[in-house]
């Protein structure tokens, strides 16, 4: 009995919430390090792919999408990145069982981004890493790539907007006093979801109107939009992480005061 005990307390603690491993103080950093994984990689996606990959002759200084970038030298970068990103998604458990449905949702369909290439316009790219078989998967006429893409980041706005601002606390203020870092972060949750939103509706708008498209000429509108939303997912998660307005001491401050401790 002892044992079958044992067992069922293990089992049940390793199903603890965010929640309540960080009212225990358990696992905090860990969870802390995941956020901010996420929101790096994010942030670091589209300049690592703008800056670093080789350019074709006569192309433009940026790709049409981050998605052909696909098809450049920086390919695999590409996939890892999402990759990396779909997999710190996954091992993240959220506050509650609804949450984790929409984590595992944006998880799923970031590797779908990732392994399920757009179309190109230019397949014989010179330095591409990837070949292009004159076709990419498509359900009713919609390429997987865009489905799995809009799924990506809706999923990352629900987050956001309803799940990131959620507090064990109540954020009550008295007539006078600052905001506290909680409110602060709440505020940059919703700005971030919601520019999300929008940027996925403007690439939406331009793919499916015509004024709308020639309304903007040879400017980069996916792409630009594209980075923007990305920024926007990653702000949000290192926003989350603390790495922007931290409750208490920030956690770089508290890992130098380890490191010379050690020395």
């Amino acid at each position: 009995m002892t044992k079958m005990k044992k067992k069922a307390n293990t089992k049940r603690s390793t199903r603890e919430t965010d929640r309540q491993k960080e009212s225990g103080n358990e696992l905090v950093f860990s969870y802390k390090t995941i956020r901010n994984i996420i929101g790096y990689s994010g942030m670091l996606l589209p300049v690592i792919l703008a800056l670093f990959s080789l350019k074709e002759q006569d192309s433009l200084y940026v790709e049409p999408s981050i998605s052909e970038y696909y098809y450049s030298s920086n390919g695999d970068v590409f996939v890892a990145i999402l990759c990396v990103i779909s997999a710190m998604l996954f091992t993240y458990y959220g506050y509650n069982f609804k949450e984790k449905i929409w984590i595992t949702l944006a998880s799923l369909s970031g590797l779908g981004v990732a392994f399920c290439a757009t179309d190109n316009d230019k397949p014989n790219y010179a330095h591409s890493v990837h070949s292009y078989d004159n076709g990419v998967p498509e359900i009713f006429g919609a390429e997987w790539h865009m489905i799995f893409a809009v799924i990506f980041f809706i999923s990352l706005s629900v987050m956001c907007l309803y799940y990131f601002p959620m507090s064990s606390e109540p954020l009550i203020r008295k007539p006078g006093e600052k905001r506290t870092s909680k409110e602060i972060r709440n505020i940059v949750f919703r700005i971030c979801g919601w520019t999300m939103i929008a940027c996925i509706t403007i690439i939406g708008a331009y793919f499916l109107f015509k004024p709308v498209k020639n309304a903007f000429g040879d400017f980069q509108v996916i792409f630009v939009f594209e980075t923007i939303a990305i920024w926007a997912f990653g702000f949000s998660w290192l926003t989350k992480g603390e790495t922007f307005w931290p409750d208490g001491e920030h956690y770089l401050k508290s890992a130098y005061k380890e490191i010379r401790k050690s020395l």
